[in-house]
C-alpha cells in the first residue's frame, strides 16, 4: 500500500571538513533534540532511456532508515513530494502498484538499477518552544556508484525539511532562517545539485545555454523537420509528465494534461502539411478523445471553482447552509465520479498506445522529413501561418449541414445551452449553430498560442508581424475564455437542478445561480461577434503584409 506524503526541502552543500563546524545547538528560537544516526543503502532505478529523471521523478529502494521500503519522490508543477511503499518479501522486485503509478512515464518498459547511493546520516529533530516538532536538519556523508558507468562519487550535504505541511508561512520562513544561519556560518552553501540521485549520475554539472534552433549547428543549421520533433518531444515528455501526475491525484494535473494532449494536437494539425495525412489524422483523432475524457473533469474543477467564488463572494450569506452543504456535494460527487472515468481511461491498453506511438515519433528518422529541405524560421513561419489562417476558416466558416436531412449541425452542449438560453422569438437551432461556432472559433484561437508557445519552447523566431498576429489570438482567446467557463458552469447548475429536482432537495439556491449565470452567458454571447471580427481583421492585416 502507498503512503503519500508532502516534502517541503531546502538541501545545502558542505565541504566534509566543515561539518564538525555545525552547532544545531545554536539554532536560535527552536529546540533541538538528541540527534539519531542511520547508515542507509539506497538503489535508484530508471528506464534504459532515463525516462524517470527525464520527468523529475526517482524511484528508489531504501533500507537502513525509518522509512525501509520503496519510494517514488517526485516533482509536480510546484509540489515536491514522495510516495512509500511497504517493502516485499522480495527486496528487489519492484511492487505492482508502483509500475502501475510509473507506466504513464516508463511505458511499461523495464526497470533497472542505475545508481546505489549510502547514506551516514545524523538527524536533528527540530521543534518549537511548545513542543511541535517543525523540522529535521540532516547532515549526511554520501558515497555512490554509478552502477552505468561504474564511476564512484563522495560528497557531504545539508537539508532542513519540514515535519508538516500545516505549517504557516511565517513559521516555515522562520525555522529555514534559524537553521541557515548556522549552517551558513559552518561553511554550508545552497545546493548546486538537484538530488542525490543527480549528483550519482554526473547529472549535476550547469549545461551550457542551448544554441537557437536555426543555428543550433555550425555545418549543419537546423531544418523544420529538427523544430517538429523537438515541439512533439518535449510535448510528448510533459504529457507523460502529467500523466504520472493525474495517477497520484497532483494538484492541477488535469488540466495540466488536457493543456499538453491539445497542444500535441494543435502543432501535428498546424504542421499537417509536413505530415502523412494517415499519421497526423490518427494521432490528432486520438488526442482528441484523450482531451475529451480529461474535458469532462476538468469541467468539473472548473465549475467547483466558479462555485466556490460565488458562495464565498456575492452570494455569501445569501444562501443557507444547507443549500450551500448540497451543492458542495454535487460537485464533489461529480468530481469523484470524473475522476473515475480519468482513471480508467488512463489503464485502457489504448492510452498507453497511444503514449509509446508519440515516443516513437521522436525516434522515427522519416517523421517530418517533408519539412528537412527547410530552414528552422521559414518551417516556423509556414506552420504558424497554416493556424492562423484556420483560425479565419473557422471564425468565417459556414455552418455544417448533414447531407441527408438538410439540418445544420449541432453539438449536444450547444443543443442544451440554446434550449435554455433562447428567447421566445427566437430560433434555439439558430442560437446553438451560433455558440458551436464560437466555440469552434476558440479552439482555433486557443491552438495559435499552443503553437506559438511550442515554438517559444524551440527558440524559433516566427518574425514580428506573424508574432504579433499570434500575441492577437492569444489576448482574444483570454477574453472568450470567460465564455466558456461561463458556459460550463450554467451546464453544471442545469445538471445540478434536474438532480435536485429528482431527490426532492432544495433549488432555490441552484435556481438563483442558474439565472444569474444564464444572464452573464447571454451577455457574453452577444458580445463575441465583435471580438472575433476585431482579431479576425486583425490576422488578415498581419498576414498579408508579412507576404
Amino acid at each position: 500500500m502507498a503512503q503519500h506524503q508532502w516534502e517541503i526541502e531546502r538541501k545545502y552543500d558542505l565541504p566534509p571538513e566543515q561539518a564538525g563546524k555545525i552547532k544545531p545547538h545554536k539554532i536560535k528560537g527552536f529546540r533541538v533534540g538528541e540527534p539519531a544516526i542511520y547508515d542507509m543503502t539506497a538503489v535508484y532505478y530508471d528506464t534504459e532511456d532515463l525516462a524517470l529523471g527525464a520527468a523529475n521523478v526517482a524511484v528508489r529502494r531504501r533500507a537502513g532508515g525509518g522509512d525501509d521500503g520503496w519510494h517514488v519522490k517526485y516533482k509536480a508543477g510546484k509540489a515536491r513530494g514522495e510516495l512509500h511503499y511497504e517493502p516485499l518479501k522480495s527486496s528487489t522486485r519492484i511492487p505492482a502498484a508502483l509500475r502501475k503509478t510509473l507506466v504513464g512515464i516508463t511505458l511499461d518498459e523495464h526497470l533497472s538499477p542505475v545508481a546505489t547511493i549510502n547514506t551516514h546520516r545524523t538527524e536533528y529533530p527540530i521543534s518549537a518552544e511548545d513542543g511541535r516538532q517543525h523540522a529535521v536538519l540532516c547532515v549526511d556523508f554520501v558515497t555512490a556508484r554509478d552502477e552505468r558507468a561504474e564511476a564512484d562519487r563522495e560528497w557531504s550535504e545539508c537539508e532542513t525539511e519540514l515535519s508538516s505541511d500545516t505549517l504557516s508561512k511565517t513559521e516555515s520562513k522562520a525555522v529555514f532562517a534559524a537553521v541557515e544561519d548556522v549552517l551558513f556560518k559552518a561553511g554550508a552553501v545552497q545546493s548546486s545539485s538537484p538530488a542525490k540521485i543527480a549528483r550519482a549520475l554526473g547529472q549535476d554539472e550547469v549545461p551550457a545555454k542551448p544554441k537557437r534552433a536555426e543555428d543550433s549547428g555550425e555545418d549543419a543549421p537546423a531544418t523544420g523537420q529538427d523544430v517538429l520533433n523537438a515541439m512533439c518531444e518535449t510535448l510528448t515528455r510533459q504529457l507523460q509528465h502529467w500523466d504520472f501526475a493525474v495517477r497520484i491525484d497532483a494538484e492541477d494535473s488535469v488540466h495540466q494534461m488536457r493543456v499538453r494532449s491539445r497542444a500535441l494536437r494543435s502543432v501535428l494539425h498546424a504542421a499537417r502539411n509536413f505530415i502523412p495525412e494517415h499519421v497526423g489524422t490518427d494521432l490528432e483523432d486520438r488526442l482528441k478523445t484523450l482531451a475529451r475524457a480529461l474535458s469532462d473533469a476538468r469541467d468539473e474543477e472548473v465549475a467547483a471553482e466558479q462555485l466556490h467564488e460565488r458562495l464565498d463572494g456575492e452570494f455569501q450569506g445569501q444562501i443557507t447552509a444547507s443549500a450551500r452543504q448540497d451543492l458542495f456535494g454535487a460537485s464533489e460527487t461529480g468530481i469523484a465520479h470524473a475522476a473515475r472515468a480519468v482513471r480508467r481511461m488512463l489503464e485502457s491498453p489504448a492510452h498507453l498506445q497511444l503514449l509509446k506511438d508519440l515516443r516513437a515519433l521522436s525516434r522515427d528518422s522519416s517523421f517530418g522529413e517533408q519539412a528537412a529541405h527547410m530552414s528552422a524560421k521559414k518551417f516556423a513561419k509556414a506552420v504558424m501561418s497554416t493556424a492562423l489562417t484556420d483560425v479565419i476558416h473557422k471564425a468565417t466558416a459556414e455552418p455544417t449541414v448533414d447531407s441527408q436531412t438538410g439540418r445544420a449541425e449541432v453539438s449536444e452542449l450547444g443543443a442544451e445551452l440554446s434550449e435554455r438560453l433562447a428567447s421566445a422569438d427566437e430560433d434555439p437551432v439558430g442560437l446553438a449553430i451560433y455558440f458551436d461556432h464560437l466555440h469552434d472559433a476558440r479552439k482555433a484561437i486557443k491552438s495559435v498560442r499552443y503553437v506559438s508557445d511550442a515554438l517559444d519552447r524551440a527558440d524559433v523566431g516566427l518574425g514580428k508581424k506573424r508574432s504579433r498576429a499570434a500575441s492577437y489570438a492569444k489576448d482574444y482567446q483570454n477574453e472568450l475564455g470567460s465564455l466558456t467557463d461561463c458556459a460550463v458552469m450554467e451546464h453544471w447548475l442545469a445538471r445540478v437542478a434536474r438532480s435536485f429536482q429528482r431527490t426532492g432537495k432544495d433549488r432555490y439556491a441552484v435556481g438563483l445561480l442558474h439565472g444569474l449565470e444564464m444572464a452573464s452567458l447571454r451577455a457574453r454571447l452577444d458580445d463575441a461577434p465583435e471580438l472575433i471580427s476585431d482579431l479576425v481583421a486583425d490576422i488578415r492585416r498581419e498576414l498579408r503584409s508579412a507576404e
